[in-house]
């Protein structure tokens, strides 16, 4: 399938330097000062903050939006994608509803939380530090794309435009549901290490 014997290793190269990036940001992440057995309790007594609720909804949406899309496209292919309007239609709004209910569910619900001044300082500056998973997620995306489909496409010596809107869909897919993460880490870390 892929001309070069350097695919895997250069690929493997992107996932690891993904996980070192994750590793990394773990530990840069802001830690507080050491919680006590007692804090922690109460901290994991406490409910969960609507912002933290809202985060896991989003990725849920992000990840089924994301699977639905990939599962049609892998079962269908690009020429199908390419040719025939209906499926193409059935994917653009599958895409444009998982794109409606993110912004329904966390955007206008951090804006509205602000507004109303339900949202905290934690929530504040755990949103805050969301973005950096946001475009550590966005160029790891790119870079396995772009070594996909230039090994996929070498002996024909260009990618077909269709791979344009597929790199499209996948990094506004893939920011939605690294911000949803980024937020999920924060509270995760403020649980374990106090608030930074």
């Amino acid at each position: 399938m892929f001309s070069s014997i350097w695919f895997v290793p250069v690929f493997l190269g992107v996932v690891g330097l993904g996980v070192v990036g994750g590793f990394l940001l773990v530990r840069a992440w802001p830690r507080g000062v050491a919680q006590t057995p007692e804090e922690r309790a109460e901290l994991a007594d406490a409910p969960m903050p609507p912002l933290q609720k809202r985060a896991w909804l989003s990725l849920f949406i992000g990840l089924a939006t994301g699977g639905t899309i990939t599962y049609l496209l892998a079962r269908n292919g690009a020429v199908a994608y390419w040719e025939n309007d209906s499926f193409r239609l059935t994917v653009t709004g599958i895409f444009i509803a998982g794109l409606v209910l993110y912004a329904i569910v966390l955007l206008s619900g951090v804006a509205a939380g602000k507004r109303n001044g339900t949202m905290d300082e934690r929530d504040r500056r755990i949103l805050s530090h969301a973005p950096n998973a946001q475009s550590a997620a966005a160029i790891l995306t790119l870079a396995a794309w772009m070594i996909s489909l230039a090994e996929h496409f070498r002996a024909q010596g260009a990618v077909p435009v269709v791979y344009l809107y597929w790199i499209f869909g996948s990094v506004i897919l893939m920011n939605i549901i690294s911000q949803a993460i980024g937020i999920l880490l924060g509270y995760w870390m403020v649980a374990r290490h106090g608030e930074g």
